[in-house]
């Protein structure tokens, strides 16, 4: 399948705002397995971000990334030797890293409200990542489309910690290059179902690179 784009068309970065029903049907699901309900407010909120996408013009839309916590950290949910780990409790794993919590406070995220994937076992490569989120925009859009992915750079960057990674891998260059090989199963995994506009989130780089540069666990 081939798509052609206008010119100029017109898309967004990716996530939307999520329902705070969606997010409390979440919570139960995750704490009950029980997740029907959670499942349908998924469907009938990325259904609503596709009619507000028809309403306002958008030519190549996204998921609204509903299903997400946030645009990276969701990989734990999917791919093994990946866990959720509070900031606090990467903190506490750091030695109350001061690098860590200036990182935080540049991310305005020193108040516990966000959790970050970190890698505690060597990962699964052929894991998939989106192809649920990709067959519901399928399912629900007749117009081009884009899928999002997390950057192997973030990845790599914010998933290594020293005393927890370091018991899967040699260092950080090692878990960076089986982080890549994840990505790259996944983009011919999602070009193979018909996705032909893939996005490579990498929202800081610039900010990292030229301020970070020899900064070693960070929250991005």
């Amino acid at each position: 399948m081939e798509t052609t784009f206008k010119p100029f068309a017109t898309t967004l970065i990716g996530s939307m705002p999520r329902s705070p029903q969606l997010l409390a049907a979440k919570e139960a699901c995750q704490e009950t397995g029980d997740c029907d309900h959670y499942h349908k407010l998924v469907h009938d909120e990325s259904k609503a971000v596709m009619d507000l996408f028809d309403r306002v013009g958008i030519d190549i839309v996204v998921s609204g990334e509903i299903s997400r916590d946030n645009y990276m950290s969701y990989v734990a949910d999917q791919v093994d030797g990946i866990k959720l780990y509070s900031t606090d409790e990467i903190n506490e794993l750091l030695g109350h890293n001061d690098e860590y919590v200036q990182s935080l406070e540049e991310m305005d995220a020193a108040d516990n409200s966000m959790n970050s994937p970190v890698c505690v076992a060597k990962i699964d490569t052929q894991a998939d990542l989106n192809m649920t989120e990709h067959q519901l925009i399928k399912s629900l859009t007749d117009k081009p489309y884009k899928v999002t992915l997390p950057s192997p750079y973030l990845l790599t960057r914010s998933m290594w910690v020293e005393g927890i990674s370091d018991s899967a891998y040699d260092g950080r260059r090692q878990l960076g290059q089986d982080i890549v090989a994840l990505l790259k199963n996944e983009i011919h995994r999602l070009y193979d179902n018909g996705a032909r506009v893939i996005q490579i989130d990498e929202p800081i780089l610039s900010e990292v690179v030229f301020q970070r540069a020899e900064g070693d666990t960070s929250f991005y």
